[in-house]
């Protein structure tokens, strides 16, 4: 039984098609976050869906969102470099985060870190060798909770290190 005094969850999903504005939605209240209004909602979803339709109908990049009561509050995006073959080696694609966003009457909850856990999960399943973020300042200390290392450079979390063949 739930407790009707504790707020749900957000569940935890791949994004589809269906999340595009809202994506677009998560990704303008990043910027405006951090560097204010620089364009209007809308001229901005205009210019966004065409490229996550793209993004998102092909194999190179994936979406998570986490959805609340009232629709997506946080998104992780993952595009996938496939690097050229090695020499003698097994090596897996890398996998690039990018526009990490929790709204903030979500933050400090534990959301991010489980969104990270299931992108990084996903990872491995997949088997990527590693996945590379350029954090901002102010969370880079989440990255590190996460497994990233690296300061004052793309923090890299090394998955599996390329094996012999």
């Amino acid at each position: 039984m739930s407790d009707p005094g504790r707020p749900v969850e957000p569940t935890i999903d791949l994004a589809s098609m269906d999340d595009v504005s809202d994506l677009a939605r998560l990704r303008w209240e990043l910027y405006v976050e951090q560097e204010g209004a620089r364009e209007e909602l809308g001229a901005y979803t205009d210019r966004f869906v065409g490229f996550a339709l793209q993004a998102l109908g092909s194999d190179r990049w994936r979406a998570w969102v986490a959805r609340g009561t009232s629709g997506p509050v946080a998104a992780m995006w993952l595009q996938t470099v496939h690097r050229v073959p090695v020499p003698g080696k097994q090596a897996g694609p890398i996998g690039y985060l990018t526009n990490v966003y929790v709204r903030p009457e979500h933050r400090d909850r534990g959301l991010g870190t489980r969104m990270l856990e299931r992108v990084m999960a996903w990872c491995r399943e997949q088997g990527y060798s590693c996945v590379i973020t350029w954090p901002a300042a102010r969370s880079r200390p989440f990255y590190r909770r996460g497994g990233f290392d690296r300061p004052d450079e793309p923090f890299v979390v090394v998955l599996v290190r390329d094996q012999p063949r």
